[in-house]
């Protein structure tokens, strides 16, 4: 019995040791079960968790950074849609519409630091040049069911020549588009410079061609590169013949015209302004200033009192009897 006793506090005693040495065994397994559940619901939040983005490259940015201004008076920008290139910037710049035709009138404008980028790098602005299959195929994206002629009269603004085509949507507007690419007319010595592409867009319901043209006329390129060889106008133009020499007198606009001109000038218009007032006083209506009112046909006296040929000849009334 005490052997047997002695055996059984062994084994007791044995058994106490390894539940000892099993409980932080257990206790340690605990902790990395807990710790791979919390690795794998992180994973799991950051497989469902993902970062918005978009599949356009064009940004908006402030309509004061537009690269082009309308003149004064012209339509406003209202937005301005920007993409960055590896060797330039290109815009489209929304204007206010005052149409009923579809689509929005824009310039579209694209400003190249460098003309000479090899188009294998990706993100690479170019100039395609202006054929007219290219153009025509510009206005049928932009201005879509109208159709346009092309203009075959010679106009240039500040910047250069310049093209552009006129047409009549179904919804009665008026429609323009104008193409201009500005480069210098000589390359660079050193690095190419850069170039300038500029479109327009405009519909309007009640504009006339030439206050459309008047747009294209006006604007102002207001963006630049900081670059000594980045000059797309070219050199400037020289000072006009006879600038700062003695007997080469200059006049402001009308001062150098014909004396002759200028009263007979002045005669018309202030018999026109006393005229008009009478006009209308002895009307007793009102007259449209958009309207132009008929000349009143004055009869004609015959010169020559000759019978005509070919009518019968009325006689004479008898003369009075005295």
């Amino acid at each position: 019995m005490p052997g047997n006793q002695m055996h059984f506090g062994a084994a007791a005693s044995e058994a106490c040791m390894t539940c000892g040495h099993r409980r932080p065994g257990g206790l340690g397994r605990f902790l990395k079960l807990l710790t791979a559940a919390a690795a794998l619901m992180s994973l799991a939040a950051c497989a469902g968790r993902s970062d918005l983005d978009y599949a356009t490259l064009n940004s908006e940015v402030p309509a004061t950074r537009a690269i082009v201004v309308p003149p004064p008076g012209g339509p406003s920008v209202v937005a301005a849609l920007q993409r960055t290139y590896q060797n330039g910037i290109s815009q489209e710049i929304a204007l206010s519409t005052a149409s009923r035709t579809s689509g929005q009138n824009a310039f579209y404008v694209s400003l190249l630091n460098n003309t000479a980028s090899s188009m294998e790098i990706p993100e690479t602005l170019s100039l395609s040049p202006l054929t007219p299959d290219r153009i025509e195929r510009e206005m049928e994206e932009r201005i879509p069911g109208v159709e346009m002629q092309t203009s075959l009269v010679y106009v240039q603004n500040k910047f250069g020549p310049f093209g552009f085509a006129t047409g009549r949507s179904a919804s009665g507007d008026l429609c323009l588009y104008a193409w201009q690419q500005i480069e210098p007319d000589k390359p660079a010595i050193l690095v190419p410079g850069g170039a300038i592409s500029v479109r327009l867009r405009l519909c309007d319901a009640d504009a006339s061609v030439d206050q459309l043209l008047r747009v294209m006329y006006g604007y102002t390129i207001a963006a630049y590169y900081r670059q000594e060889s980045w000059n797309p106008y070219g050199d400037p133009p020289s000072p006009p013949a006879g600038f700062g020499q003695a007997d080469a007198p200059m006049y402001p606009l009308g001062l150098n015209a014909r004396e002759d001109a200028t009263v007979i000038r002045r005669r018309v218009l202030s018999t026109e302004t006393r005229r008009s007032p009478m006009r209308e006083e002895m009307s007793g209506r009102v007259i449209d200033k958009d309207t132009v009112e008929p000349a009143i046909p004055t009869p004609s006296v015959p010169q020559n009192t000759a019978p005509l040929g070919g009518y019968p000849v009325v006689p004479p009334p008898p003369p009075p009897s005295e």
